[in-house]
This record gives C-alpha cells, structure tokens and sequence, in this order.
C-alpha cells in the first residue's frame, strides 16, 4: 500500500470548527453500539469551548490532513482531576481514513508532546461499547482505571497509562 499524503500541523483557535466536525462525524458512527434513539449532538457551545481551549499554552492539537483536507486529530490538556496527568482529550479520525494507521501516528504524536511537557500519567475517556477504540488504546498500554460513568446517555470507560520515557 502507498503511503497516505499526511500533512499536519499544531491546530490555532480557528481550527474549532475544523475539529467539531471531525468529532462529530467520529460520534455519529456511535449509533452501531449506543442505546437505542441515541444520536450524536455535539455540546451548544462546543466550537466555542474548543476555540477556547485551543487559546490556551497547555491545551494543544495536532491536525492531520491529506490531500488538503481534514482527515484527523490529537489533542491534549491538562487533566482537571488531581494528579497532575495530562488529559487525551480527543482523539478522531473521519471514517473515510480508518485503518490507515493515522491514528497510531496521532497517538504517538501525544505521548511524544506529554511526555516533552513533562507529564508522566495520562487519562482518556471513550465509549464503554466502543470495542475498536478500546483495543486500540489497550494495543498501546492503556489499562482501565475504574467503573464506568455515563456523559451524554453513553457509559464511558476510563483509561489510564504511564507515559513511556
């Protein structure tokens, strides 16, 4: 297989809605293992919220495109529970690129800017049900680290991991 024309580049505060969209495309795929009548609504505020966050020096994103449109993204903050880990706060490739190992390339590029920020420990959320994703975390270290909780009608699993040096 030829190597996919990836370009990516440290997303700014504009690229809010770039990503939204890339999320909720990502959410709308939830509809296979969701409870019956869930849909994918992104939060009223959520292009708001990203710009935001993306404002910020301890939030950051890597965006991924191929041929000059977007394809995914990677994105990291400061961890709002005590401990002092580092947040996955999302990670999202449009359906059109699965396993084209984007991913794994964008999860390698957060643990490399974690682990230059300084952060040992990191913590992500993903879909209980989300099978896929949940091996795919597994694959690369990650280990639950406690119950389930539910957000927005969906039971969540959270992960944790130590950053490799």
């Amino acid at each position: 297989m030829r190597p996919l024309p990836v370009t990516t580049r440290v997303a700014r505060p504009s690229d809010a809605a770039t990503m939204a969209r890339t999320v909720l495309l990502g959410a709308q795929t939830y509809v296979a293992f969701a409870p019956a009548g869930w849909k994918a609504q992104p939060p009223p505020n959520d292009v708001e919220m990203t710009t935001e966050l993306l404002a910020r020096r301890d939030t950051w994103a890597l965006l991924a495109e191929i041929a000059g449109e977007p394809a995914a993204h990677v994105s990291l903050m400061p961890d709002w529970e005590p401990g002092g880990r580092v947040y996955l706060w999302q990670l999202f490739v449009r359906p059109a690129w699965w396993g084209t190992g984007l991913a794994a390339g964008l999860h390698d590029a957060f643990i490399a800017e974690a682990r230059e920020r300084g952060y040992r420990d990191a913590r992500l959320n993903t879909p209980a049900a989300h099978a896929r994703a949940r091996r795919f975390y597994e694959r690369r270290g990650w280990t639950v680290a406690g119950p389930p909780t539910t957000w927005r009608g969906l039971s969540v699993a959270e992960y944790g991991c130590r950053l490799p040096s």
